[in-house]
């Protein structure tokens, strides 16, 4: 049997999370150790085969830099702490996180185990990627990208040619993500593809099934699935909602997801602006599918999205969908006003649209409609794994 071990950060409750999961789930004939920088992994019961673990926080301080500095200041390392934090300062400088990620693997030994496959799956610049070249032995090496390449700092962009060229394969989860990859390395262009998330919506339908979610509002009900972040774009909410209250809307707007910055800004908001009977912030939902079911209307108002799997799942559940405009969204919604609308990232152009679709019943059936024809299943994705 192949050997294949992927190498994450954490398997916390978001996206790029998921879709290593279902993809875990899908392949055969595959042994699949998992490695993780971070001792976090909620998710870990959804896999549903043997596999193999290993955390890097059991051989030492881990690759990531906040769990380091605390290690190093709980067991009192105090060099090891004047190093890192000399490192992180030259980072915050430079912007170059190469440097930061060497040191961190400098405390690794070479994996003893030889691989078929290794896979850094959240990809990029983090040190997950240089863990995956500098102490894994395989046959083939590869990279998932998931986010919008464009959007880096400059170094960023500079430096990653350094990096990735010692992959034998780049994996795009988009169309619009390989585009911005590949602008900034077209020398990368003969290794890299696309490669969709495995989801099928056979699949989402029995995990809402036998589900509840606890919504406590019973008129229309807005919802939105994403992790709470800056480039997530839930800043915009709080103004949105403030101009349909005050024409007189009745609608709940729920927020599922787990913070990550931003829900102390934004809870500080909904009461400044006195919305708290229009918004809530529900936490990170490990099966968030009775939440899509239950919903009327689907927003998200991200900034960036390398691929937006929350949108595939509202789709399977027939929930009419406004997007703002960032780099794939039109891969999903491909006519606005037929099949969703797409709004501007900005909280005035996000409002008309939700308004639009607020007043426009039809509109909202037809859109349904539109969703519940449509095939939602990537299984045969699967396939450009095994040809590796």
């Amino acid at each position: 049997m192949k050997k294949a071990v992927f190498v994450v950060k954490s398997l916390s409750n978001g996206g790029i999370e998921h879709s290593l999961v279902n993809l875990i789930n899908t392949i055969e004939d595959y042994e699949v150790t998992l490695i993780m920088s971070k001792n976090h992994a909620p998710l870990l019961p959804l896999i549903k085969k043997p596999i193999k673990i290993k955390y890097l926080t059991d051989t030492g301080q881990g690759i990531d830099t906040r769990i380091f500095l605390k290690e190093s200041f709980v067991n009192k390392q105090w060099l090891s702490l004047f190093r890192v934090s000399w490192r992180i300062g030259l980072f915050l400088i430079s912007k170059n996180m190469i440097p930061l990620n060497n040191f961190y693997l400098n405390a690794y030994p070479l994996e003893e185990e030889e691989y078929d496959i290794a896979i850094a799956y959240d990809g990029g610049l983090r040190a997950t990627s240089s863990y995956v070249i500098q102490k894994i032995k395989a046959k083939k090496k590869i990279m998932w990208v998931h986010e919008d390449y464009s959007k880096l700092v400059e170094i960023e962009k500079k430096t990653g040619g350094s990096v990735f060229k010692y992959f034998d394969q780049i994996f795009c989860v988009s169309k619009g993500a390989k585009e911005k990859f590949l602008e900034l390395y077209p020398e990368l262009s003969d290794k890299t593809k696309v490669f969709y998330s495995i989801y099928s919506k056979n699949d989402f339908y029995k995990k809402a099934t036998n589900q509840t979610s606890d919504y406590n509002y019973k008129g229309i009900k807005i919802l939105t699935v994403a992790r709470l972040g800056q480039e997530k774009g839930h800043d915009l909410i709080p103004e949105v909602i403030s101009k349909l209250k005050s024409e007189g809307y009745q609608f709940h707007w729920y927020l599922v997801g787990d913070d990550d910055g931003v829900k102390s800004t934004l809870e500080k908001e909904i009461k400044n602006r006195q919305i708290e009977s229009y918004l809530s912030i529900m936490g990170g939902k490990g099966n968030p599918f009775p939440y899509y079911r239950d919903c009327d209307i689907y927003v998200q108002p991200s900034r960036q999205e390398g691929y937006c799997m929350s949108m595939v799942e509202a789709m399977a559940f027939g929930k009419p969908i406004i997007a703002t405009n960032f780099l794939t969204a039109k891969e999903f919604i491909l006519n606005h006003g037929t099949d969703g609308l797409i709004a501007d990232i900005s909280s005035q152009s996000l409002y008309e649209n939700i308004k639009k679709m607020l007043d426009d019943e039809n509109l909202r059936m037809s859109i349904s409609k539109c969703y519940l024809q449509k095939k939602i299943d990537t299984k045969a994705e699967v396939e450009k794994f095994y040809a590796i």
